[in-house]
């Protein structure tokens, strides 16, 4: 397990006031509380306003192209937007989906983590060989787990999935649907094992997907962290973008620096020695 901070760049996206900010106006303040690490959060592409979905989409990436440059980051991996009910479905997504795709190649992100689509095995293997075999780029695929029975939510039914895929397609774990569902989260991780290519660590009670920084849900952090370090290689990489949402934006700073505490307070748990940050 890799001890360096990480984050989805949606870390404090959002605002009580309701300002939203894309990823090269968040970036720099990451950079300057010492992430080095990141997760691009390309659903942005949702709202259909994004830069990303304008004719101005080239000069956004060489912009976060130069920011990588210029701080000294890695870009570790890539979400890609999904359908939306009542907004955006299967079909209206794809295109946005493969672009996105596209944006991740070109800055060199290793994996892009794409959700499943409903609960039939089949009906996603079908779905996934398409993505692949439209993509016009070479970018390995990260399935997601999801919340909920009605989805593909459990390590057998995505083992399942990528195991028609190949080296093609990994897994991407997120702690948190997993814990609304009540899965022993140690057999979850022993499960997926090697095949674990990236996280989505966030927090909640256990009743709904809340995506709170650690500690401020009921997860068990101790044999997360420790089911962690024993077969996965990658990085605890947050996606709490909502613990921001009902706070004002002036508390941004502090939300990043109790981000990178708790991070420290996690490695802590597995005995591993976390590397130091460097701060801009």
């Amino acid at each position: 397990m890799r001890s360096e901070p990480a984050t989805n760049t949606n870390l404090v996206v959002f605002n009580r006031e309701g300002i939203r900010r894309e990823m090269p106006s968040l970036i720099p303040l990451y950079a300057r509380h010492g992430f080095r690490h990141l997760d691009l959060n390309f659903c942005e592409m949702l709202n259909r306003e994004s830069t990303l979905n304008t004719p101005e989409a080239e000069k956004y990436i060489d912009l976060l192209e130069d920011e990588k440059n210029e701080y000294g980051l890695e870009f570790i991996q890539a979400h890609a937007p999904y359908p939306v009910p009542g907004l955006l479905d299967r079909e209206e997504c794809l295109p946005l989906v493969l672009r996105s795709m596209e944006f991740a190649s070109r800055l060199g992100v290793p994996h892009i983590v794409i959700h499943p689509e409903g609960k039939d095995i089949k009906d996603n293997i079908e779905y996934f060989d398409r993505i692949l075999s439209s993509s016009r780029v070479d970018i390995r695929i990260a399935l997601e787990n999801m919340e909920t029975e009605n989805e593909i939510s459990r390590s057998d039914e995505l083992l399942e999935i990528q195991s028609a895929f190949g080296s093609r397609m990994g897994i991407c774990f997120d702690i948190g649907h997993a814990h609304v569902l009540g899965l022993d989260i140690e057999e979850e991780i022993s499960a997926y094992g090697s095949l674990m290519i990236g996280t989505h660590i966030h927090d909640n009670d256990g009743t709904r997907d809340q995506h709170l920084l650690p500690f401020y849900g009921n997860i068990d952090w101790q044999s997360a962290m420790k089911a962690f370090a024993a077969s996965y290689s990658g990085f605890i990489n947050y996606e709490a973008m909502f613990f921001s949402r009902t706070r004002p934006i002036a508390e941004q700073d502090a939300i990043i620096d109790e981000a990178m505490s708790l991070h420290s307070r996690l490695v802590a748990l597995t005995g591993q020695i976390e590397t130091a940050p460097l701060l801009v």
